[in-house]
């Protein structure tokens, strides 16, 4: 392990350098606190279920893109979520289907395994990768549903305007995250919100920039792709609250 531009790297999957941002680890022992109250060890295994299960839904990502001819950078872990920074990435639409597909595929997979398990921390981790699932499959541009729905538009549109039309339908989707976060109190979700509309006009803007290329000279490298996976915590501010006390009764009795 080694620290890089405020980042500590873990270690490599695949090839693939996995980091972790200094924000994260240093807000880990709160979450680790919040979450396991009296037993803070509790709340530091739900902490590394969930990142470690953001980290697997990345890798899916990352592997199925390598598989159809891309190249992917690194994958980060933030508070927000994970992000899989990829240098080219194949650009047709059912290529993009597959890459996208691939990450909640893994969260899926994962949740129906960890929720069968007698363990219980197994279980909460089945049930939070349930819960990643179910968010990333939202039709909110860039997370994994809003890449699906631009491919589909781009089968019968240009690229360009099957993003701008995914990242307008995307835009209600983040109004609701901020406005039901900031009035439910729920700063996390709202941050959210924040975070997939700007990362949705940030790829806008490298999108038209690709177009331009295109149009005049063909260049197609240089693409930077992103995969926003918002931890599932965002999903409601006490979602895991119920869980996370039952897992507390089981290990006092």
């Amino acid at each position: 392990m080694r620290f890089e531009n405020n980042t500590l790297i873990l270690g490599n999957a695949f090839g693939i350098p996995i980091k972790v941002s200094m924000t994260l680890l240093i807000l880990s022992p709160l979450l680790a606190l919040h979450w396991g109250g009296n037993d803070p060890l509790l709340g530091l295994a739900i902490v590394i279920g969930i990142f470690s299960s953001v980290a697997l839904h990345e890798l899916g990502h990352a592997l199925t893109a390598i598989k159809l001819g891309g190249h992917v950078k690194d994958i980060e872990l933030g508070i927000l979520g994970g992000v899989a920074r990829m240098s080219y990435m194949p650009s047709q639409p059912k290529q993009e289907i597959l890459i996208a597909l691939a990450g909640p595929a893994v969260s899926l997979a994962l949740g129906l395994i960890g929720i069968f398990m007698a363990n219980p921390i197994l279980f909460i981790i089945g049930v939070i990768n349930l819960l990643l699932f179910g968010f990333n499959i939202l039709p909110c541009f860039p997370m994994d549903g809003g890449r699906v729905l631009r491919a589909a538009f781009a089968l019968k549109k240009s690229r360009l305007d099957a993003t701008r039309l995914a990242i307008r339908i995307g835009k209600y989707f983040c109004i609701v995250f901020v406005v039901y976060g900031l009035f439910s109190f729920n700063l996390f979700l709202a941050l959210i919100g924040g975070y997939i509309y700007m990362a949705g006009q940030q790829e806008l803007r490298m999108v038209m920039m690709e177009h331009q290329a295109n149009h005049f000279s063909g260049f197609r490298d240089g693409q930077i792709d992103v995969e926003v996976s918002p931890p599932p915590y965002a999903r409601g501010g006490d979602a895991l609250n119920p869980l996370i006390e039952r897992l507390k009764k089981l290990f006092r009795n």
